[in-house]
């Protein structure tokens, strides 16, 4: 991880000053701006990419909920493209259920931002975050899973219709890809994608008698 490029971007973040953290956000969101206006653009989702990592790499919730809130206001004010920040975000390898409290904090920042992001880029994300669902097994201790919610809370916001972040039948292709006929969906995911999927199955069925 290129540290140095992250201290250069974040330096309010490695001091321990007696700013609100109000103060300190706007601080830090100021160098930040300073700096990625230096970049070119080619090495936007690369530096993206570098932060997301890095902020990964911290074991101390604080820090990273500090880190997150600087991109989610970087976001909000048109400085970072809100695409670019989930994907990063999502693909990360390091984003494992596991780390509930990272898990957590991630999906949370992306339900905040996902509203700015295109539908092309909504079903991708759609995708990767039913896979990553995938990967928590069938039985984990109680403790975690109001943690592990909030990748749910993702889903029912991209389903949502009047939030308008997806045509819906792009969101049923990817959820038949891994939820064909007769397979349940996730245990995390409960009803919430077979009633979704449910409300295609009247319009399947004049098509289907229109088609005899």
């Amino acid at each position: 991880v290129k540290t140095e490029i992250i201290e250069e971007a974040f330096p309010g973040m490695f001091m321990d000053t007696p700013e609100d953290e109000k103060t300190k956000l706007i601080s830090c969101l100021g160098a930040f701006r300073q700096f990625w206006g230096g970049l070119s653009q080619e090495s936007h989702e690369q530096c993206i990419q570098w932060i997301v990592k890095f902020i990964h790499g911290q074991h101390s919730p604080k820090r990273i909920s500090f880190l997150y809130d600087c991109l989610a206001m970087a976001v909000e004010t048109g400085l970072l493209p809100p695409r670019m920040v989930c994907e990063s975000l999502i693909n990360s390898d390091t984003l494992e259920w596991e780390r509930t409290q990272l898990w957590a904090l991630t999906f949370k920042l992306v339900r905040k931002i996902i509203g700015g992001v295109d539908y092309k880029g909504v079903r991708d994300l759609l995708k990767v975050i039913l896979e990553k669902i995938l990967t928590i097994p069938n039985t984990v201790s109680s403790a975690v899973v109001q943690q592990l919610l909030a990748a749910r809370e993702v889903i029912a916001y991209i389903l949502e219709r009047n939030a308008c972040l997806l045509p819906a039948y792009f969101a049923v292709t990817e959820i038949r890809k891994l939820y064909p006929e007769g397979k349940l969906p996730h245990w995390l995911l409960g009803n919430l994608v077979s009633d979704f999927v449910d409300t295609f199955r009247p319009t399947a069925r004049i098509n289907s008698i229109c088609g005899r």
